[in-house]
C-alpha cells in the first residue's frame, strides 16, 4: 500500500518506465485486493472467535454491522478532513471530493453485506453464501459496467448529455459512484472490488485450526491458472475490460492473495520475533492507511509530487514505511493508555 502510493505520487513522469518500475507497479496492484480480501477474512475469523466465547449470533451480527457502519463514517470523515485541510472548498464543486468512493467505502459496504450473509450463521453456510455472492458480483460486473459506462453522470458544473441520460440527483450520483464509476468520482467501486472481501469471508473456514499451506497454495495456483486460461477464451460479454471488469483478472488477483496466505504459513515460528513490526502495521492498518495517504498526497508532500527520480522514490518508500510504523506505534500506545485509564479502579467510563 505504501509502495504504490509513493510510486504514484512522487515518481517523475519521465521515470515511469523500465523493468523495475513495472515490477513495483505489479506488486502495488496487489495492495487493494489484499486489503479487501483480508478485511473479509478478518471479519469471519473474528466472528468465529466470538462464537467460541459463547456470544449469541444476533449480538455478533449487530457488532459486525456496527463496525462496518463505523468504518463508513471514518471514510467520510477522512474525506471531509481532506476537503477542509486541502482547500478543495475554494473551488466550484469541490464538495464532490467528500462523496468520492475510495477503498475504505468499498470495505465498509462489503463488510455490511458480509455481515448480513455470513456473520452469526453456521460456518459452512456463511462461507457458502459469501462465496456465492462474490461469484455473482464477479459475473455481473461486465454487463453492469456495460450499462453504466453509458450513464456517465455529470460532476458539478459539467454539462449533461440529455440524449444519454436525465439530469442526475445527488443521491443517484452517489449510487452510481458506488456501483461502477471512474476517477474522479471513484477510485474503487463495488463491482467487482467488493467480491474480494466476500471471497475472503468464504475461505475463512480454511484458516481455522491447523495451518494448511499446501491447500492454500494449491487453491491459489488453481484459481490463477483458471483465470489465465479463461482469458484466452473468445469474448463472452459484449463489453469487457481486463483491468476493470474481467472475471479472469479477478481470479488471477484472488489466486495470488490465496497463494500468499499459504506462503506466509510456511514462515517458521522462529521468524515471528523479527516480524513483529509488520504485525504492528497490520494491527493498525487503518491508521497506517490514513497516514500513508495524507503524508504522500497531502499538502506537506506537495514539493515531492511527480518530482523524484526512481532511486529517490524507492528511498521515499522506505522512509514512508518507517514513518507509518512510527505513527502506528504511537497510536497503539495511545489506545493502550486509554484502555488502562478506563479499567483503572474508580475510573469514569466515557
Amino acid at each position: 500500500m505504501i509502495e504504490v502510493h509513493v510510486l504514484d505520487a512522487w515518481l517523475a513522469p519521465a521515470a515511469r518506465a523500465g523493468g523495475a518500475f513495472d515490477v513495483l507497479r505489479m506488486i502495488g496492484g496487489l495492495a487493494a485486493p489484499g486489503f479487501l480480501y483480508m478485511a473479509g477474512l478478518s471479519q469471519a475469523l473474528a466472528d468465529a472467535s466470538l462464537e467460541r466465547r459463547g456470544v449469541a449470533p444476533p449480538l455478533r451480527r449487530r457488532h459486525a454491522f456496527g463496525r462496518a457502519a463505523w468504518l463508513l463514517g471514518v471514510a467520510y470523515a477522512f474525506r471531509l478532513a481532506e476537503y477542509l485541510l486541502g482547500g478543495a472548498w475554494r473551488r466550484l464543486g469541490g464538495f464532490a471530493d467528500v462523496l468520492r468512493v475510495d477503498v475504505l467505502n468499498v470495505i465498509a459496504v462489503g463488510l455490511l453485506v458480509s455481515a448480513a450473509l455470513a456473520v452469526g450463521r453456521p460456518r459452512r453456510l456463511g462461507a457458502l453464501l459469501a462465496g456465492a455472492a462474490a461469484l455473482a458480483i464477479v459475473l455481473a460486473t461486465p454487463p453492469i459496467a456495460d450499462v453504466l459506462r453509458h450513464y456517465d453522470l455529470p460532476r458539478a458544473g459539467a454539462a449533461a448529455d440529455p440524449a444519454a441520460r436525465q439530469a442526475a440527483s445527488p443521491i443517484v450520483d452517489v449510487l452510481y459512484a458506488y456501483l461502477y464509476a471512474s476517477w474522479p468520482r471513484a477510485n474503487f467501486h463495488l463491482f467487482n472490488w467488493a467480491a474480494f472481501l466476500l471471497a475472503g469471508a468464504a475461505v475463512a473456514p480454511l484458516a481455522t485450526g491447523r495451518s494448511r499451506p499446501v491447500a492454500w497454495l494449491a487453491l491459489g495456483a488453481g484459481l490463477f491458472a483458471l483465470g489465465a486460461w479463461a482469458d484466452r477464451w473468445p469474448p463472452f460479454y459484449a463489453y469487457q475490460s481486463f483491468w476493470r471488469t474481467s472475471p479472469s483478472w479477478f481470479a488471477m488477483r484472488l489466486g495470488t492473495c490465496l497463494a500468499l496466505t499459504g506462503l506466509l504459513q510456511l514462515v517458521p515460528d522462529a521468524a515471528e520475533r523479527g516480524l513483529r513490526w509488520l504485525t504492528l502495521l497490520g494491527r493498525q492498518s487503518l491508521v497506517g492507511y490514513i497516514a500513508s495517504v495524507e503524508l504522500t498526497y497531502g499538502a506537506l508532500a506537495a514539493p515531492l509530487r511527480g518530482a523524484l527520480s526512481f532511486r529517490a522514490t524507492v528511498l521515499g518508500m522506505l522512509a514512508m514505511v518507517a514513518i507509518t510504523w512510527g505513527v502506528s506505534g504511537a497510536w497503539q500506545r495511545i489506545q493502550g493508555w486509554r484502555r488502562a485509564r478506563i479499567s483503572a479502579p474508580g475510573a469514569l467510563v466515557p
